[in-house]
């Protein structure tokens, strides 16, 4: 799944437990803020987060923009951010 579809989904979710988009550094979207600056990019937007139509192609170079940077890199059995460098195992 694509990173923009990755944080569409989570935006829809709602849900507060997941720290960060699936396939996201969890420690780079908290600490710099990502979640809270993708938020005002969509609230200064006007965009419906809700709606069966979304932007896609606007999430998506928002994502290239802002968000590349902090994809997990697959390393067998682990995870790790390429602008942290914390390493994360993938929950069973």
């Amino acid at each position: 799944m694509s990173i923009a579809k990755n944080i569409w989904e989570y935006v829809k979710s709602g849900k507060k437990e997941d720290l960060a988009p699936t396939g996201l550094c969890p420690n780079c979207w908290g600490n710099q803020e990502y979640g809270g600056q993708f938020f005002e990019a969509v609230k200064n937007h006007g965009i419906d987060i809700n709606t069966n139509n979304p932007e896609v192609g606007w999430i998506q170079d928002y994502a290239e923009k802002h968000l590349a940077g902090i994809k997990l890199n697959d390393h067998g059995d682990e995870y790790v951010c390429p602008a942290c460098k914390i390493t994360y195992r993938p929950l069973k």
